[in-house]
């Protein structure tokens, strides 16, 4: 009896009238999406869709989004029945961010269940191939403003041309304003190959005397094979709305010339930015003006005409230094300021059309006077690092080893080096760093010897076989850490002090191990006037960009508190957090690291508190 029920039940699978569903688990490498920036982990989904999903056939809207537990290889199971499948991988609920358009689907044979091998989505690889790279922008902007015409060149300049000084040529063989270039080799010859990280501008003009757009510098992560970059001039739209105005900018350089690194005698300011090609060749719009009625502010006035109204301008100051010794050894040979603010990025400014912005005073370097440590005295910090992410070689290669490898601490601002007589180079041995108890937490004690200041902005590196492998550094906001030795006012230093342990990144941006002041300082200065009544005034200017005031009365001594919420009730800053005597009191809001839109500061003094609301416009 046995044996005949064995013999009916083959014959009804073998017939199809007793159906048998194979589980499928399909699989998709979605790394590389994830470095090119079309796919975020953390907002999009991916999907498997085709006839594989029996329940709703190539249907992405509702088909189930396959899960991860590493943000790169995404899986979903199915239950199949045994024959021939089609199927393709989506991002998102709906058509339009598939893979493999215009070729052919995944195909499938399902007859037992199986662990389908990882593919990449779009069969897009970075494994050190050769890579095409077609570089496309539209210059239609700049010709609707009278900047370009078909005789001037239009380049890409990057990390693969050595940025202005071998720029590769774009041209518009048909006219429609798009010019083009396709690319398999650097400026020095070597192969352009998939898994490389390129950072670049579009550019134009002779090149004594270039334009750059004045957007962030752009990124592209390279595939092997063929890949395009399309985007507009600046990334605007030709619709953009064109406007006349002038933008006023100012620097404070008291510091600078307190430390010795600015003597204004002999010296001269420049600013360098994105609409004067980061070059002085046009002297009206790059060297500052010195204020005759406060020698410590420097200005300049800037026209734009015909700009396109909300757009951002990134700018940095610059010194030109006639003695460039000034009884150093090391000369100041990089006289690009590193703001504090930026992480050492660029400053920016949006322009919104108005006939006259003019922007509050920024210190050189975000360096406040109450930062400094004065001639003849010093302080100590203490640098900590958790060195266990480069010891894991799927994070980090070369791989950290801690038995043989040495890990130092390497300044990135050029001033601060110079006021400690450093040679300036990413090579520096000035602070070692070591485990003495084997937890991987690398420790290394730094002195600062006056005239300086107490903010550090720096990245880790090891030594390995004798040559340097550094953190991921370069041009964006806080590719590099600032941190602080913490402050109870004005020149007065917490001693001993230990800065917050930090993490080896594998990454350019390190905000998320950078602090925004000293712990425990603000810049908050007393203004001279009589407090009868607890007031918290109306922030100015407002809209702001970046910096603003916030003034506040308190009438009696008390313990006070001004903290910045941005829309969601999350704290973006305390600006205060001390005793203060009765009296009017002024706060600077520094918001260069924070994006528009709305935020709201409130006081507690006693059982006083208020909150108002401002606006910051980029």
């Amino acid at each position: 009896m046995k044996k005949i029920l064995l013999i009916s039940t083959l014959f009804l699978i073998s017939s199809g009238l007793f159906a048998q569903d194979f589980n499928i688990t399909f699989q998709v490498d979605m790394s590389v999406q994830i470095k090119t920036g079309n796919f975020d982990p953390a907002a999009d989904v991916v999907k498997c869709v085709g006839n594989v999903y029996t329940a709703a056939e190539w249907s992405p809207a509702d088909s189930p989004a396959m899960e991860t537990s590493d943000d790169s290889i995404y899986t979903v199971t199915y239950a199949i029945p045994a024959g021939d499948y089609e199927y393709k991988y989506v991002i998102g609920s709906e058509w339009g961010r598939d893979e493999l358009q215009g070729l052919s689907n995944r195909t499938l044979t399902v007859s037992a269940n199986a662990v389908l091998d990882v593919v990449q989505f779009d069969n897009k690889t970075a494994d050190g191939q050769q890579a095409t790279i077609t570089f496309n922008v539209d210059m239609v902007l700049p010709m609707l403003q009278g900047n370009v015409d078909p005789t001037t060149p239009v380049y890409v300049a990057g990390s693969f041309t050595d940025w202005q000084n071998s720029p590769f040529t774009l041209e518009d063989a048909d006219g429609d304003s798009v010019y083009s270039g396709t690319f398999t080799q650097d400026y020095a010859g070597n192969a352009i190959v998939g898994g490389n990280e390129l950072y670049f501008k579009f550019i134009y003009g002779d090149l004594t005397s270039l334009s750059w757009e004045s957007v962030s510098d752009r990124y592209l992560f390279v595939v092997d094979g063929e890949q395009e970059f399309t985007d507009y001039w600046n990334s605007e739209e030709p619709t953009a709305e064109l406007a006349t105005g002038n933008i006023l900018f100012n620097v404070d350089m008291s510091v600078m010339s307190e430390v010795g690194l600015f003597d204004d005698a002999v010296d001269s300011l420049h600013l360098r930015s994105s609409f004067n090609g980061w070059s002085s060749s046009v002297p009206e719009n790059s060297q500052l003006n010195q204020d005759f009625l406060n020698t410590d502010e420097w200005y300049i006035s800037v026209l734009f005409e015909n700009e396109a109204v909300a757009t951002d301008h990134f700018f940095k100051y610059f010194i030109v230094t006639q003695d460039t010794l000034k009884g150093h050894t090391n000369a100041y040979v990089d006289p690009y300021e590193r703001p504090l603010s930026q992480g050492g990025g660029n400053r920016d400014v949006t322009f919104n059309g108005d006939e006259l912005l003019e922007l509050s005073p920024f210190y050189y370097d975000d360096v406040l006077p109450g930062y400094v440590v004065p001639e003849g005295q010093s302080i100590e910090i203490t640098f900590n690092v958790d060195m266990t992410v480069a010891a894991d070689a799927d994070q980090q290669v070369p791989t950290f080893n801690s038995a043989t490898d040495t890990v130092w601490w390497v300044c990135e601002q050029p001033a601060f080096v110079w006021t400690q007589d450093w040679e300036d180079t990413d090579n520096m041995k000035v602070l070692m760093l070591e485990d003495s108890d084997g937890d991987m937490i690398y420790s290394g004690t730094l002195t600062v010897n006056g005239p300086s200041w107490n903010g550090f902005e720096y990245r880790y590196a090891f030594t390995q076989d004798g040559s340097f492998n550094h953190e991921p550094g370069g041009y964006g906001d806080f590719a590099y850490r600032v941190r602080y030795v913490g402050q109870d006012g004005d020149r007065s230093f917490v001693q001993p002090y230990s800065a917050p342990t930090d993490t080896w990144s594998t990454v350019e941006d390190k905000s998320d191990q950078s602090e925004l002041h000293p712990d425990g300082y603000t810049d908050v200065r007393e203004v001279e006037q009589i407090a009868n009544s607890f007031k918290l005034e109306q922030n100015y200017p407002n809209p702001f960009n970046p910096t603003t005031l916030i003034k506040f009365n308190i009438p009696s001594d008390n313990k006070v508190v001004v903290k910045v919420f941005n829309l969601v009730g999350e704290e973006v800053s305390t600006l205060v957090n001390s005793e203060l005597s009765s009296g009017s009191y002024e706060v600077k809001f520094n918001a260069s690291n924070l994006s528009s839109g709305i935020y709201f500061y409130s006081i507690q003094a006693g059982n006083y508190s208020q909150t108002k609301k401002m606006m910051l416009l980029k």
